[in-house]
């Protein structure tokens, strides 16, 4: 029992140390040589963008269409239904954790958006790095084949990284569907508060100082002018805020019966346009036309065999596709190393760039959207030639007054960093708690019988992909929704957290495979 516990071990140091062997050099990469890195930040979207559509692809397909047989099917839903549960458990761990008085996270788009990031680890680029080496150990690979014991070492190694791979695009399917039900709409929902509370005062700091709210209300001021000449010349009365306001409560006091009602009916609309949305969403991504040709090609033995057997008559495409996927993990991880650093130093929120292009705390790199702000402005000014001086002066102080505050928030944001209570809540939630619970539960099915008949590596998969750090899709995500001091604050998070995982990935690994590897009395952890 000491020899395989001992072999468990080491099985899982060196999957671990090999995954993060070439997450080190794509860090390095990001930084080295300077000033122009390896891997500079303008490759970054070319570089993932190829990786998922060149060499990801390839892999789904090759990896199902020559691994998955019909009689193996059935046993994948198990990994189906684990991954949305794991997720799902994930999110409300990381809420019930965050509202802690210890964990809790002043910001609430800083919260919603760290608590998406906990619940969506990165279950492609390291899993697929993970498994291959732990297949190599023969306390791995005989434990999980369920072939003929007469199999040479190099069968069973191949059948253990092919049904690994499998069930982790099975996995990440579930992954799909949950994020696009559960992540992204969160991640939208606060897009849109931000927007509507404006997007310079609600990213400054809670702290932000007097003077900065002060030219807030000046230009508030200068608005309130500039609508007044407005109505004297064109006849046509600027929207109040405040008179828009009050006529938003004066139609929020219905009757009772009626505004539940409504309420209820908008409710059960939005949750079936949000679940219809997402199958939608996941029945066009390109990973999932990936999976379902896969299959198809798994459930057609002379096409599989002409595809994947030695000297098929199509055994070249199928060879060619097996060669690009081989690439894709090592890629994979090399650019979420990469992305890590370049994310982490990028603090700019990209809502407030447009606004700021003249400012001269924005680097030249960040100004490119700004000259149509600037051409705008020239456009506007070129028909206001016939207005009085006093506008124009009043236009010019109020751009002037812009570029300052702007200025300001753009300190402050910068100055925003992480707080220990984020990455100790981000850390225990994502890395401790979390993983913990799923071996609990995984452990109490296997002992009360509820898992007879699953697959050893079905379990093992679950386990470790429990316990990866977080995907690093929500960073893009809180981006493109004008996020993007939030998807700073995400990425500066996700720093420690890849780096701690060293040591609990390899620690949740162990402990997964003393749980799925079966013992001598039986296949149940709890019957050893």
């Amino acid at each position: 029992m000491t020899n395989a516990v001992s072999s468990v071990i080491v099985a899982s140091a060196s999957a671990v140390a090999k995954v993060f062997v070439i997450g080190a050099i794509g860090y390095v990469s990001a930084k080295r040589p300077r000033p122009v890195p390896i891997l500079p930040p303008s490759a970054m979207n070319a570089i993932s963008k190829m990786n998922f559509d060149l060499l990801i692809l390839p892999l789904i397909y090759s990896t199902l269409a020559s691994a998955v047989t019909p009689e193996k099917m059935g046993s994948l839903w198990f990994v189906l239904v684990s991954g949305v549960g794991v997720i799902c458990m994930s999110y409300a761990t990381a809420t019930v954790l965050g509202y802690l008085p210890f964990f809790r996270v002043e910001n609430k788009t800083d919260f919603d958006a760290l608590r998406v990031a906990s619940a969506f680890p990165n279950i492609v680029a390291l899993p697929i790095l993970i498994f291959p080496t732990l297949c190599e150990f023969p306390v791995v690979h005989d434990a999980f084949y369920e072939g003929s014991d007469e199999s040479t070492e190099a069968v069973k190694y191949r059948s253990c990284v092919d049904q690994s791979n499998a069930m982790i695009f099975i996995y990440f399917f579930a992954w799909n569907l949950t994020y696009w039900t559960i992540g992204y709409p969160t991640l939208v929902a606060a897009g849109e508060k931000r927007q509507k509370g404006g997007s310079l005062s609600t990213t400054a700091p809670h702290h932000a100082s007097d003077s900065f709210q002060s030219e807030q209300s000046e230009v508030k001021a200068e608005d309130s002018d500039e609508s007044k000449y407005e109505q004297r010349n064109t006849g046509h009365a600027v929207p109040d805020e405040e008179a828009t306001s009050d006529e938003n409560i004066l139609v929020e006091h219905q009757p009772e019966q009626i505004q539940s009602s409504h309420g209820a009916r908008e409710g059960i609309t939005y949750i079936l346009n949000l679940i219809a949305n997402a199958i939608v969403q996941t029945i066009k991504s390109p990973g999932f036309i990936a999976m379902v040709l896969g299959f198809i090609t798994a459930c057609i033995p002379p096409l599989r065999d002409a595809l994947f057997s030695p000297g098929g008559p199509l055994r070249f495409f199928g060879s060619a596709m097996e060669s690009l996927g081989a690439a894709s993990s090592s890629v994979g991880t090399l650019v979420v190393a990469a992305s890590l650093v370049h994310q982490a130093r990028d603090d700019l929120p990209s809502a407030v760039n447009d606004s700021i292009s003249s400012s001269p705390e924005v680097p030249h790199s960040d100004q490119f959207d700004g000259g149509a702000c600037d051409e705008e402005v020239s456009s506007n000014a070129e028909h206001t030639q016939h207005r009085p001086l006093d506008l124009r002066a009043s236009m010019r102080k109020r751009r002037s007054s812009i570029s300052r505050m702007s200025s300001r928030a753009i300190a402050e944001i910068r100055r925003r960093k992480p707080t220990i209570r984020m990455h100790s809540w981000f850390v225990a939630s994502r890395l401790i708690v979390a993983p913990a619970l799923v071996c609990f539960i995984i452990i109490a099915m296997d002992c009360g019988g509820l898992l007879d008949g699953i697959p050893n590596l079905a379990k093992m998969v679950v386990i470790v992909n429990a316990g990866l750090p977080g995907a690093q899709l929500i960073v893009l995500t809180l981006k493109s929704k004008g996020l993007s001091d939030s998807a700073s604050i995400v990425a500066q998070v996700y720093l420690p957290s890849y780096l701690l995982s060293v040591v609990t990935i390899a620690g949740w690994t162990s402990l997964g495979l003393v749980i799925s590897v079966p013992g001598e009395d039986g296949p149940a952890f709890c019957k050893r």
